[in-house]
């Protein structure tokens, strides 16, 4: 009898323990979960000193690239210069160095940037098959001439002169060997057309 009562008291004290044991570990996961800390991202203020500069969030250099890129408002991928001057102090922004295309434009801001694009998306087909690859989207020139400061007359001779064989380029020749008078008068005037949109919004400045 006395064999029995042992056995049952020392099965209780067991249960006892057992029970006691989860319920510790059940505290420490929720004391655990308590002092977890969460981490809230930092956000930082820049001061705009200057509403001119074009500025860019500075991106994470991948392990993978030897170098790292922004992409500008034409989304034209260009290089990232990692000395370009900070906007402040251990700022995560950067002043965007100007292209050679923003210095030729004048282009000033980011708004004036998008000015420009929009005017840009009114050319024609015609002008981004012919002229864009040489002269680029806005006629601001990268392999051929700047055509921004050119009249309707000037632009349409010398396009003539390629196509009459006065002056050599096998380039030109191809793409408007097959064009007519007219088309060609069409496309001068059309880029006149763009250069003095181009002028009357510098002048509002």
């Amino acid at each position: 009898m006395n064999n029995k009562k042992v056995y049952i008291l020392a099965l209780g004290l067991t249960s006892i323990l057992l029970l006691s044991g989860c319920n510790d570990d059940g505290k420490e996961k929720v004391k655990h979960e308590e002092n977890k800390v969460v981490k809230v991202s930092k956000i930082e203020v820049v001061k705009n000193d200057n509403a001119q500069e074009i500025k860019v969030e500075k991106k994470v250099i991948d392990k993978n690239q030897s170098k790292s890129y922004y992409y500008d408002y034409n989304n034209i991928k260009s290089e990232y210069d990692p000395n370009a001057k900070p906007a402040n102090e251990n700022a995560s922004v950067r002043v965007k160095p100007r292209t050679q295309l923003d210095a030729n434009m004048h282009v000033r801001s980011p708004y004036e940037k998008v000015q420009i694009s929009l005017l840009v998306g009114k050319l024609s087909k015609n002008f981004r098959i012919k002229c864009s690859a040489c002269h680029d989207d806005y006629a601001n020139g990268i392999i051929g001439p700047s055509l921004l400061s050119r009249d309707a007359d000037y632009i349409y001779k010398k396009i003539d002169e390629f196509k009459s064989g006065v002056k050599s380029n096998p380039l030109m020749s191809d793409l408007i060997k097959k064009m007519s008078n007219e088309e060609i008068r069409t496309l001068a005037d059309e880029i006149y057309i763009f250069n003095q949109e181009i002028k009357k919004m510098k002048e509002k400045k």
